[in-house]
């Protein structure tokens, strides 16, 4: 989808609010019909209208009434059908099909009664039938609509406001750069991917399993290869040793082949995709996310898992759960069976900019397999000991490390799209055919909670000193590279400006501001000669004043300037200068972006000039946001240059002229 287009949607909703509060209005109601509401994804739609809201492009306080009234109307229709009805709703599809959908509103409103209609609306199993319920068991009109009204009046903004939340976050981040706003997209939508996943295949596993085991189990027995394998693994009566060794070298020996042919049919690693999705993330790279990222990635190296894993497998030990220590010490060989033969037999040249200094490199990711073991495995282990309705949450649990981990590598340019996805589908492979195996063998109970908190202070206590240790110098290590650029004072005064940036530069090449000054100095005097001109160091964005992005009464003198992102670095100094009027500012900003003369080995510095203006947002938020076509008067910064060397010159945006400033 274009940006174009996107912009073209957003002025349309501006100009139609009717139909928006239509679109409100029946979203909001069909969420809350029976049938219709259990097929609809209200909580998604909800807050992406929150987002909209949030970004500026709807209303809130008329989104707030057109959705709660929809709710309420699409709750009383519900209401409605179940009184008529009756039993006749049993049905009707999917309730026909899926009785457990009715029984569960059942149950909940007999064990809440009229107050299972104010917090059904909150509760995800039971939200598109708790009306129907309560109108089959013959509830009041009055007492419902009382429920009704007040339920919707709090849902709208449980909904609304995180995604209100979320649509600010994404204009404040792409304010200091769009490849910011882009990743937080990513990762969100990579979170939510992942939550849904878990969930939907742990609760299709949970009741399929046993049926889907058994008849394998069944088809498999006589076929003289596979039979021996399935037996070791799913007749409880038979050890699993053999069907575990076996199939850890299928496993390795399935790779190493497809990998091979691969080569030999000229498919050779990095692809054209790898190579695509690292420019494509280099280009996402910001001075915050990458200290992020590589505080995330920390999390797999071995500094961390292997010593965790050691941890977990003496505390199975100690507890004399030597089944479950047997099975953990499988997953870890594995895992370092995994690294050693790949790194012998498929070693694959890392990005080039990060190749030097990196360790453990190998096709697969053997930081993606031995996370996947690691955390994998041991949310096996908790799963099996917590009942069946709870035990997506121990998944859910490990794949947010597991994910995240995979993902930071990804961005840092550590691992190559082929090799991560290979390395996770191999450890999760692994980890089924363990867990399976594990589960279908009679065990004693483990102690959930112990090893629960085992391993997480575990974990904690070793990343800590990992990353005390050696997050200095790892991200020293992935910092995106540039190289130097060296002017001669002359050549860069007459034509030597043209060659650096004209204008900041954010995602894909695209310009966002015009740079018009270029200072050759050092910092120190250019600070103090714009001090000396009435300029201030701007507030930054500490926690009290993104608290203040929450009053609607706040100066504008006390909002912080964010900082801005050109080509991946964040500006180094920031300078404020405060008009007459209390609602607007001047912001300068100027980058250093490595380029020296010659003469005495100055710096170059390219700089923009802003003005901001206080926009207070829906009565709730408060921002300082620029002024696009603002000009800057022509004495604003002379002050500044009295005495020194300046030129004025047209740069490639002609409405825009660059000042070129030197001793």
């Amino acid at each position: 989808m274009s940006s174009e287009f996107v912009s073209s949607l957003f002025e349309w909703v501006a100009a139609h609010p009717g139909w928006m509060s239509t679109v409100i209005f029946a979203t909001a109601m069909a969420e809350s019909l029976t049938i219709v509401g259990v097929i609809i994804p209200g909580a998604l739609i909800m807050f992406g209208l929150g987002a909209l809201i949030g970004l500026g492009h709807v209303e809130f306080w008329s989104a707030y009434g057109w959705s709660a009234l929809g709710a309420v109307v699409g709750d009383a229709v519900s209401f409605w059908i179940g009184r008529v009805f009756h039993q006749g709703v049993r049905r009707v599809w999917p309730f026909a099909k899926h009785p457990e959908m009715l029984a569960r509103s059942e149950e909940f409103f007999r064990k809440h009664g009229g107050k299972g209609v104010l917090f059904g609306r909150f509760f995800g199993p039971v939200r598109g039938t708790i009306p129907t319920v309560a109108g089959m068991m013959d509830m009041g009109w009055r007492d419902f609509m009382i429920a009704n009204v007040v339920s919707a009046i709090l849902w709208a903004p449980a909904y609304l406001i995180p995604g209100m939340a979320f649509g600010a976050s994404l204009e404040i981040a792409s304010r200091v750069a769009g490849r910011l706003a882009i990743l937080i997209l990513i990762v969100a939508a990579l979170l939510w991917a992942t939550t849904w996943l878990v969930r939907h295949l742990a609760r299709l596993f949970q009741a399929h399993a046993t049926d889907w085991s058994q008849r394998f189990y069944a088809w498999s027995r006589n076929r003289r290869f596979i039979g021996p394998i399935s037996a070791s693994l799913l007749d409880p009566t038979q050890g699993e040793l053999r069907g575990l060794a076996t199939l850890a070298v299928l496993l390795l020996g399935g790779v190493v082949l497809v990998s091979l042919s691969l080569s030999a049919a000229g498919q050779q690693l990095p692809s054209s995709l790898d190579q695509s999705l690292y420019r494509f993330f280099q280009e996402l790279r910001t001075p915050w996310t990458d200290a992020l990222m590589v505080f995330t990635a920390e999390l797999g190296d071995y500094q961390v898992t292997l010593p965790v894993s050691l941890v977990v497998f003496g505390w199975l030990i100690w507890r004399r759960h030597h089944s479950a220590a047997w099975h953990w010490l499988a997953a870890l060989c594995f895992g370092m069976a995994t690294n050693l033969a790949f790194r012998w037999l498929l070693p694959v040249s890392s990005p080039a900019e990060i190749a030097q200094g990196v360790q453990g490199y190998s096709f697969p990711s053997s930081h993606a397999t031995f996370s996947t073991l690691a955390f994998g495995f041991l949310a096996a282990l908790i799963a099996r000991e917590l009942p069946p309705a709870r035990r997506w949450i121990a998944y859910l649990a490990a794949a947010f490390l597991i994910v995240p981990i995979a993902f930071a590598r990804l961005y840092l340019g550590i691992h190559w799209l082929t090799d991560t996805l290979a390395g996770l589908c191999l450890g999760l492979l692994w980890v089924t055919a363990l867990g399976i195996a594990y589960n279908r063998h009679p065990k004693a109970a483990i102690h959930w909670r112990g090893l629960l908190a085992c391993s997480v202070i575990a974990l904690l206590a070793t990343d800590l000193l990992h990353v005390g240790a050696d997050y200095s110098a790892d991200l020293q290590r992935y910092q995106h590279k540039t190289t130097p650029r060296v002017l001669a004072r002359e050549q860069w005064w007459t034509e030597g400006w043209r060659k650096l940036p004209q204008q900041r530069l954010d995602f894909r090449g695209h310009h966002r501001q015009d740079l018009v000054l270029q200072w050759a100095g050092s910092r120190e005097e250019l600070e103090a000669r714009l001090r000396a001109a009435d300029w201030l160091p701007a507030p930054g964005p500490d926690l009290r004043g993104i608290l203040l992005w929450l009053s609607p009464q706040v100066e504008l003198r006390e909002l912080p300037v964010l900082p801005q992102i050109h080509d991946g670095s964040e500006d180094d100094l920031t300078m404020v200068r405060y008009d007459d009027s209390p609602d607007t500012r001047w912001v300068l900003r100027f980058w250093d972006i490595d380029a020296r003369l010659r003469e005495g080995d100055l710096p170059i510095w390219v700089g923009s000039l802003i003005r901001q203006q206080r926009e207070p947002r829906m009565r709730l938020f408060t921002f300082a946001v620029d002024d696009p076509q603002s000009r800057a008067p022509s004495d604003l910064l002379a002050p500044a240059w009295r005495g020194l060397r300046t030129r004025v010159v047209h740069g490639v945006n002609p409405q825009e002229r660059i000042t070129l400033i030197a001793d």
